[in-house]
């Protein structure tokens, strides 16, 4: 347990569990302990509250409840995207088109299933961060089962042309995968608006219980189950229903998304503020990353030139604020990012980076203060006094 306050400043690696869904985990663990599965009174009503959370959550995404399958989290939701669409489709579709920034969770995927035959296009990105669609336009064709473009990035915020990317798939006849697990709760996300014939979803970025997840998957859109052994999420994920992280779930979507629209202004302020005075007092010294593209309200990437990233946020961590150093499931902790490397930056650029990413609770003094710790960070570990 945290012996000291710290101003938390790492939601994109995690968001803390707000006390509503807590509580609404408590009281179905204690009370919904049934399996939905059994054949008796209790089971009859743990089955009726498993309905009632995927209902909950396809009305927060304006979707049919058939068409929520609840999972682990992003990780295991991209995975099974992944691989259930390449494994469904015939040997005439064995293309995926995936981005070169995209979360571990589909880049590892994607390289898994090209050592097993599928053949693999990685759409490049300019240098703000943004795929490049005329590009991934020449890679998808009438081999390509899926496109699996990120809707915004977990280590700048940049938001996608993500619409435009799923005409693209479609119009090839191919799917369309979208992770949105950094975007919920912070941007208006309705799959179907935007072209999803899948969309993965993390509850631990948006005040959810950690290692849960869902995967919307459209109701002609067929796949095939990654975890087998039980008829469970239509056939799709097996294994006993974890009742009460399902509904803290659907009751974090609930919470975020009435929220949203109240809640985030205010920190796309605080975040640039913060890039603004990080400017005006380290000038060349400091990179911001992908801030000239559309981004989330809440991300700020930023690469202090000449300096380890690891080194500032150490810093930042004894002086009380808790920062990235980019997406915390890198395989290597500090390796430099692979997203800045697709965007051109040097390796020296990229080992300077930290990633700051806020909750709805920052202030402008603690955005202030965060920017002027940075500087003399900065300048302490440049020996410039």
């Amino acid at each position: 347990m945290a012996t000291r306050e710290y101003v938390y400043c790492d939601y994109a690696a995690g968001a803390p569990c707000r006390p509503e869904v807590a509580a609404e985990w408590a009281a179905y663990a204690a009370h919904e302990f049934a399996n939905p599965g059994a054949h008796h009174p209790l089971a009859y009503l743990a089955r009726r509250r498993l309905m009632e959370a995927h209902e909950r959550a396809a009305n927060v995404l304006a979707v049919d409840p058939r068409e929520i399958v609840f999972t682990s989290g992003g990780t295991e939701s991209d995975l099974l995207a992944l691989r259930g669409v390449m494994k469904a489709t015939g040997q005439g579709r064995n293309e995926l088109v995936v981005s070169g920034i995209e979360h571990h969770a589909v880049l590892l995927e994607a390289q898994r299933l090209e050592a097993e035959g599928a053949v693999v296009h990685y759409a490049p990105v300019s240098r703000d961060g943004v795929v490049d669609v005329q590009a991934l336009r020449h890679m998808v064709g009438p081999r390509t089962a899926l496109v699996s473009v990120m809707y915004a990035n977990n280590e700048t915020g940049v938001i996608q042309p993500v619409k435009q990317i799923a005409e693209i798939a479609h119009a090839a006849g191919a799917r369309f995968h979208c992770d949105a697990v950094q975007a919920f709760g912070k941007v208006e996300l309705k799959p179907r608006e935007i072209g999803c014939d899948l969309m993965s979803l993390a509850s631990a970025k948006f005040g959810g219980p950690k290692g849960m997840g869902l995967l919307y998957n459209q109701m002609n859109s067929r796949i095939v189950p990654v975890i087998v052994g039980g008829p469970q999420e239509w056939g799709l994920r097996a294994g006993t229903e974890d009742l009460p992280g399902m509904a803290a779930m659907a009751k974090a979507m609930e919470v975020a998304e009435s929220e949203r629209a109240g809640a985030w202004p205010n920190v796309a302020r605080v975040r640039d503020a913060l890039e603004q005075r990080l400017v005006a007092g380290l000038g060349e010294n400091v990179r911001l990353n992908g801030n000239k593209a559309p981004r989330l309200p809440n991300i700020s990437n930023i690469s202090f030139l000449h300096i380890e990233g690891q080194a500032m946020a150490i810093e930042l961590g004894e002086q009380g604020f808790c920062v990235g150093l980019g997406s915390a499931c890198a395989p290597g902790e500090t390796d430099p990012s692979h997203v800045l490397a697709a965007m051109g930056l040097s390796w020296e650029d990229a080992i300077g980076c930290i990633r700051v990413s806020f909750g709805p609770e920052i202030t402008k003094q603690q955005g202030e203060r965060l920017a002027d710790l940075c500087i003399a960070n900065y300048r302490n570990l440049r020996g410039l006094g």
